[in-house]
């Protein structure tokens, strides 16, 4: 296996403990990984050089996200807002990547574009969707059904564009597709526990970022996995599995 190999799946696996103390809100070990990481950079080759400001980036960008959150949440009362500026404030790491791979004269993503092929996937999810929402508009109404496909379009897409767009393009360069998707869906489902640590959605996130990578990789875009992302919190939502404060 080559230098740049062992560097990429060693950076691939500190992001994922980085990702898991962050959450776990184990500042201590994760500022020193930070650190550890910011004294690797003058060892690194471009691309892993790359790859560790964009994690430093991100986690940058998410602190500023977690202060700004507190203090926007201060001054807005209603819950539905206060939950929608909260995802619109994810753009905020998602610009700070982007700022440091045009740093680097490199290309942001190869998956932020059109799907190459058209499948039947598409056609299915269409008539699921429509099936649900029907069922949702009688249910309760046009107040809740807009609550619920607002948060889960924006809320998709956000997470789409940080994990399949930009992470997994990068891992990719460092590492291969099939470890990159693998590397990618476990830091995915590990930051899923920033609310609480449970086995079964760690292995349910899992398996669901296995399959946005693989759509995403697929296609070579992130349109398929934002769509399968908003059908299945959609689902999950109206089955009662997730409680959205936004009502």
């Amino acid at each position: 296996m080559k230098q740049n190999d062992y560097q990429g799946n060693f950076l691939s696996l500190l992001f994922i403990v980085l990702v898991y103390f962050f959450t776990r809100n184990y500042y201590s070990p994760f500022f020193w990984g930070i650190l550890g990481l910011l004294l690797l950079l003058v060892f690194l080759k471009e691309e892993n050089r790359l790859f560790a400001w964009v994690v430093i980036s991100f986690f940058g960008g998410n602190f500023i996200v977690i202060y700004l959150d507190k203090f926007i949440g201060g001054m807005v009362e209603d819950p539905f807002f206060r939950v929608i500026i909260n995802q619109i404030l994810f753009t905020i790491p998602i610009l700070s990547m982007c700022y440091v791979i045009k740093q680097f004269n490199k290309r942001l993503s190869f998956f932020l574009k059109k799907p190459e092929s058209f499948s039947i996937l598409y056609i299915v999810l269409l008539f699921i969707i429509t099936g649900f929402l029907l069922l949702y508009f009688i249910k309760d109404g046009f107040d809740v059904f807009f609550s619920l496909f607002t948060f889960s379009l924006i809320h998709a897409t956000v997470q789409e564009v940080i994990w399949r767009g930009i992470l997994l393009t990068q891992m990719i360069k460092i590492t291969s597709e099939t470890r990159a998707i693998l590397f990618t869906s476990l830091a995915f489902s590990v930051n899923t526990t920033l609310f609480g640590f449970s086995t079964a959605v760690l292995l349910i996130y899992l398996i669901l970022g296995w399959i946005f990578g693989f759509l995403t990789t697929k296609y070579k875009s992130i349109l398929p996995a934002i769509l399968v992302h908003w059908v299945v919190l959609l689902f999950s939502s109206l089955n009662g599995w997730i409680q959205l404060p936004i009502l």
